[in-house]
């Protein structure tokens, strides 16, 4: 038995492979998106000034959306913009954390220093806590 995988080369010359070997050709994976139930054909073709999409860019980034996203759900009249902007953080809410993280372990290596060496803890440190402790309930939904 024997399987073609492409041209095969014959008597010096490359010859295609027969329609009975074709089952033995590699296939090619499909990929991309899924289709949908309900595929978007129509579309509506909007204008708008420079100021405009600015602003329409500036909302929809704040909600973690693309602009095309974010005028489906507003023309659509849907309530997801609320939920979308409740469940998903916005890139200054992301920062934010970030930062958090950081400054947590910086704390987390300077008490273990000061454990580890019976030092005392500085007067300074519970207003910064105070304050970490503050961003934190802002933060948490």
């Amino acid at each position: 038995m024997s399987f073609c995988l492409g041209k095969r080369i014959l008597g010096g010359r490359s010859v295609a492979p027969k329609p009975q070997d074709a089952c033995a050709l590699p296939r090619k994976s499909k990929m991309g998106r899924p289709k949908t139930n309900e595929p978007r054909t129509h579309q509506l073709n909007l204008s708008f000034t420079a100021n405009e999409i600015e602003s329409i860019r500036n909302r929809a980034l704040a909600l973690g959306l693309r602009p095309a996203h974010f005028g489906r759900i507003l023309l659509l009249n849907k309530d997801s913009v609320q939920a979308k902007r409740a469940g998903q953080p916005n890139a200054i809410h992301r920062q934010v954390q970030y930062q958090l993280c950081r400054l947590g372990a910086n704390l987390n290596q300077m008490l273990k220093r000061m454990h580890a060496f019976s030092e005392p803890v500085p007067p300074d440190l519970e207003p910064l806590l105070i304050d970490i402790r503050q961003l934190i309930a802002k933060l948490a939904p």
